[in-house]
């Protein structure tokens, strides 16, 4: 029954036959992944300044901006802001944007916002807070508002830096003369990347990378699709990976809710926000766009392929001891998920930020040990874990 696949097994032998990865063929695609990701972080410098050049006129991919619009849209990406524009404004400005910010104050003409998803919203701190017809209502205190004008609170309740945006051209009157009325916090006329760019551009930047991969990786792939194959009988093998698999999301949604109590905990102690990061943050505007299917198919697809086959299959095979292998792929993998914050320079904030990425790391990487080092597991693991966490995201927040 399984002669053929006995023949195509010893043309993938030497694959597997050393389960350290020491095989010459099997390291040199280990590296090739490496470097591929490497290029997969350093390639978008490059493709934003050819993308600006060539399309900065090209609506599609640019819009023109006032400074009412631009403070919109860096508010929008910054979930410390506080956003004072006049009452209207935020009409003229793509709906995605409007859904991630709350009105905290109003006088006269103007509004000030704070991002939908900070974690500083505590009733009796900066904020009063009532439930009227099922609708939440966020009021900042007025003596709150007078200290954060008069520059004597720069951080919101969790320890957050409040970062100020306001319109170059129309300030609000109770802005003018006071300790945030400076240039820094004065945002002037731009062109933004639409949505459509920035949804196109990180699903291009994935795919460039992830296909190269997958073709490098064929032979590695494919035996540990045959390995599975000789392991159950045809009619027990989907449904096999399928289990195991869905006990990898299990794992992984376990570990979260340990590793946010354990962030909680950090947070306190090294008295940082615990909040989300700015790559979540990122992926969570791109999915309430229009173009949501090409962060779905980013996040769900080729993100779980490329992270496993880079972090899980080639450190795994490049570092012989299990354990340090382990452990410097969380890491890296963790780290990956939070240069934003690593390149503020705030080591508090980028440990706290990239715990439940370096926690997601280590389940994925226990997985895949688990499962005797073979990389399907942990692909359809992450793709299920992810496929949930996007689906949360777009219904549920």
């Amino acid at each position: 029954m399984y002669e053929h696949l006995e023949e195509i097994e010893k043309d993938f032998s030497s694959l597997h036959s050393n389960s350290e990865g020491e095989d010459p063929k099997s390291k040199k695609i280990y590296i090739y992944n490496v470097f591929l990701y490497l290029g997969y972080m350093i390639l978008p410098i490059f493709i934003v300044s050819l993308i600006s050049l060539l399309f900065s006129n090209n609506t599609f991919f640019y819009e023109p901006a006032n400074p009412s619009q631009s403070a919109i849209y860096l508010a929008a990406n910054d979930v410390n802001s506080f956003l004072v524009i006049r009452k209207g404004m935020i009409d003229d400005v793509d709906d995605v944007y409007k859904g991630f910010l709350v009105d905290i104050y109003e006088d006269g003409d103007f509004i000030i916002y704070a991002h939908d998803s900070a974690s500083f919203y505590v009733e009796g701190s900066y904020f009063t807070i009532t439930n009227i017809d099922d609708q939440t209502i966020i009021n900042l205190k007025e003596d709150v508002l007078s200290d954060i004008l008069n520059g004597i609170t720069t951080v919101w309740s969790n320890n957050a830096k409040i970062n100020f945006y306001i319109p170059v051209d129309d300030k609000a009157p109770f802005i003018a003369a006071t300790a945030i009325d400076i240039s820094s916090n004065l945002v002037p006329q731009s062109k933004l990347p639409t949505m459509a760019l920035l949804s196109l551009y990180r699903f291009s930047i994935m795919l460039i990378i992830a296909i190269p991969m997958v073709i490098i990786s064929k032979p590695i792939i494919k035996n540990d699709y045959l390995i599975l194959k000789n392991q159950n009988s045809n009619d027990n093998l989907y449904t096999s990976l399928l289990s195991k698999a869905g006990t990898g999301i299990l794992y992984v949604l376990a570990g979260n809710l340990a590793i946010g109590l354990v962030n909680s905990l950090l947070s306190k102690i090294l008295q940082v926000p615990e909040q989300i990061s700015a790559n979540q943050l990122a992926i969570n505007l791109m999915l309430k766009s229009p173009y949501f299917i090409f962060m779905l198919l980013s996040a769900v697809i080729l993100g779980p392929i490329v992270e496993e086959l880079v972090f899980r299959k080639s450190f795994f095979g490049l570092i012989k001891n299990k354990n340090w292998a382990l452990v410097t792929s969380s890491l890296v993998f963790g780290l990956i998920h939070v240069t934003t914050e690593l390149l503020t320079g705030d080591i508090r904030v980028a440990i706290v930020s990239g715990l439940p990425y370096i926690g997601a790391g280590f389940i994925f990487g226990y997985i895949y040990l688990k499962n005797e080092k073979n990389i399907l597991i942990p692909i359809l693991a992450h793709m299920g874990y992810n496929l949930v966490s996007v689906l949360i995201s777009l219904f549920l927040t």
